[in-house]
């Protein structure tokens, strides 16, 4: 019995230097962040570069920005970087490669907000690290979700999740793609583009893959939606339509309302629904 307790002890002492040192290796400011957090550059799901925000800030030029923050609902006063300037630092040439078409911001919890790559090279997006008006991040939400270290932020009107602009906080990667190449399972092969299935493969693309999987490819937020069975075959398409137009009338959730949505697009989800249940591995 002492000769346990004795081998307990001496564990426990080396699991208690060992987290000192990683907390030595690990800087973090007062309120215990990072204070030079980084950004992982992928393409194709493999990395090329990572910088951390000291070499952001010597190698482009910060912006001092103030919008109306959707997120927030107010008026909001930032200090990042263009996005543009950000993508040409961590992709150089293979940003103008036609190979790719898509780009994913991947956060610290699992959300994955795809935008085509046409969208994202638009003048008015922000890769925010500061916000102005406090020594910290105002939370956000109603969880009150501190968005740092980076906070993807738009000042065009029109640049809003609706219209296929991502807004996501805690951005820890971003990766250039092709959809169809990095999520396989979530395309509609075999669709006639111009199809039912396939507009609704699109907006799925578009404003559902950042939060749900499709046969385990996909957002990490939300269920996936084909695996182990297809929502098609456990709820009515009233009530997936509902759901989806409405959902904060139904339960408290992560998922945003969708009331602009026209019911000829619910039905283009709901038949690329049902096209993924007939070729579902």
């Amino acid at each position: 019995m002492r000769k346990t307790t004795q081998v307990s002890v001496l564990h426990l002492i080396r699991l208690v230097i060992f987290v000192f040192t990683v907390s030595l290796l690990v800087p973090s400011d007062a309120n215990g962040q990072n204070p030079d957090p980084s950004i992982e550059f992928q393409i194709a799901g493999k990395t090329v570069n990572v910088f951390k925000l000291s070499a952001l800030k010597s190698k482009l030029e910060p912006r001092r920005i103030e919008l109306y923050d959707i997120e927030y609902k107010k008026m909001k006063r930032y200090e990042g970087f263009a996005l543009g300037d950000v993508l040409r630092l961590g992709f150089g040439d293979k940003l103008k490669s036609p190979e790719y078409t898509d780009v994913a911001f991947v956060a610290l919890d699992g959300y994955n907000a795809v935008a085509l790559l046409s969208k994202v090279s638009e003048p008015g997006g922000y890769i925010v690290y500061a916000d102005l008006e406090s020594d910290k991040w105002e939370p956000v939400g109603s969880q009150g979700i501190d968005p740092g270290p980076f906070y993807l932020v738009w000042t065009g009107k029109d640049q809003t999740p609706v219209n296929e602009f991502p807004w996501p906080w805690q951005i820890a990667s971003i990766n250039l793609m092709r959809f169809q190449d990095q999520y396989p399972l979530v395309f509609p092969k075999g669709a006639a583009t111009g199809s039912a299935a396939y507009k609704g493969y699109e907006l799925f693309k578009g404003r559902c893959v950042r939060c749900h999987s499709m046969n385990g490819q996909g957002g990490k937020i939300g269920p996936d939606l084909n695996a182990p069975k297809s929502i098609v075959e456990y709820r009515s398409d009233y009530m997936i339509k509902e759901f989806i137009k409405h959902p904060s009338q139904y339960r408290y959730t992560h998922m945003p309302d969708h009331p602009d949505l026209t019911e000829s697009s619910l039905d283009d989800l709901l038949a690329y629904f049902r096209y993924m249940k007939k070729i579902r591995k």
